[in-house]
C-alpha cells in the first residue's frame, strides 16, 4: 500500500492542481502580510492621530485598506481555482493561526466578532469609564474616541443581519466541503480496488474524483465569496471613523498572528512540565 502511495503522489498532484498557478499563495500571502504591515497599517494610525489628522485622508487610507483584503480574497480566489490542494492543509501556517483558519483563510465569525468588541457595553456609561478612555487615547481627535459611543439603531439592526446570515451559510459550506472531501475518499478507493494496471488506475480515479474536486473548489469559492460579502457589508455600515478603528483593529489582530515575542510564549506554553 505504501508502494502504491509513492508512486501515485505525482498524479494526484496534478489532479488536484491541473492549471498551475503563476504563484504559490503562500509567497503572494507573505508579501501582502509585510504591506499590510509595514505600509498601510502605519498609514492608516497616522492619519487618525491629532497632529495629522484629516477627514479626507483618513477616508482614502481606510478604503487603501479595505482594497487590500480585499485583494488577498481576490488572490484567493485565483489560488483556489489555479489549485486547491494548497489551502487544504495549509502548512506553512503558524501555530497560532491554525485555529482560527475556516477553508482558506480566517473564519468570517472573526469580522463579526471584532465588530462587537468595539461596542460599548449601554450598562457602563460612567464618567470614570469615559474619562479612563480619554488618557489612552489622546493623541487622537475627539471624533474618533467617541467613535463607538451610542452606536445607532440602524447599525446595531445591520450587524445582526450580518450574524444571521453567517449562522445560516457557515453551517451548509462546513456541510458541503464535508462531503466534497467524503467523496473524493470514496471514489478513490473503490476505483482503486477495481483497476488492475497503472494507467486504468489512473484514468479511473482521474475520472471518478474529477466531480468532487470541482465541488471542493466551488466550496472554497463560497467560502471566500463569504468572507468578501461580510467585509464589505460591515464598512458599508459604519461611517469613516468607525471604519478606521475598525480595519486597524482587524489589521493588528492579523498581524499579531506573527510576532514573534507571542509565538514564542505559545511554544512554550506548549511544552510539557516536567
Amino acid at each position: 500500500m505504501g508502494f502504491l502511495l509513492l508512486n501515485s503522489t505525482s498524479f494526484f498532484t496534478a489532479l488536484f492542481s491541473r492549471k498551475r498557478p503563476t504563484r504559490p499563495f503562500k509567497e503572494y500571502y507573505a508579501d501582502w502580510h509585510e504591506t499590510l504591515k509595514t505600509v498601510l497599517l502605519p498609514l492608516l494610525r497616522r492619519s487618525v492621530s491629532s497632529s495629522t489628522f484629516c477627514t479626507y485622508l483618513l477616508s482614502t487610507h481606510v478604503e487603501l485598506l479595505h482594497t487590500h483584503f480585499q485583494s488577498l480574497y481576490n488572490f484567493l480566489d485565483l489560488a483556489a481555482s489555479q489549485d486547491v490542494s494548497q489551502l487544504l492543509y495549509p502548512e506553512w501556517r503558524n501555530p497560532l493561526e491554525k485555529p482560527f483558519l475556516w477553508l482558506g483563510d480566517f473564519h468570517p465569525n472573526l469580522f463579526t466578532n471584532l465588530l462587537r468588541s468595539f461596542l460599548e457595553d449601554p450598562d457602563d456609561d460612567s464618567e470614570d469609564r469615559f474619562i479612563g478612555k480619554l488618557e489612552f487615547t489622546l493623541d487622537r481627535p475627539l471624533s474618533i474616541v467617541m467613535a463607538w459611543k451610542n452606536p445607532s439603531k440602524t447599525l446595531m439592526a445591520g450587524i445582526q443581519q450580518i450574524e444571521c446570515g453567517l449562522r445560516l451559510i457557515v453551517p451548509a459550506l462546513v456541510a458541503r466541503a464535508r462531503d466534497a472531501q467524503a467523496g473524493i475518499i470514496d471514489k478513490v478507493a473503490v476505483e482503486w480496488a477495481a483497476a488492475k494496471g497503472g494507467d486504468v488506475v489512473k484514468e479511473a480515479v482521474g475520472k471518478t474524483t474529477l466531480e468532487a474536486i470541482e465541488e471542493l473548489t466551488c466550496v472554497f469559492l463560497d467560502a471566500n465569496r463569504l468572507r468578501r460579502s461580510v467585509l464589505s457589508e460591515i464598512i458599508a455600515a459604519l461611517d469613516v471613523h468607525q471604519g478606521a478603528l475598525f480595519l486597524e483593529g482587524l489589521a493588528e489582530f492579523v498581524i499579531g498572528f506573527k510576532d514573534s515575542e507571542l509565538l514564542a510564549e505559545f511554544e512554550r506554553a506548549r511544552m510539557p512540565t516536567s
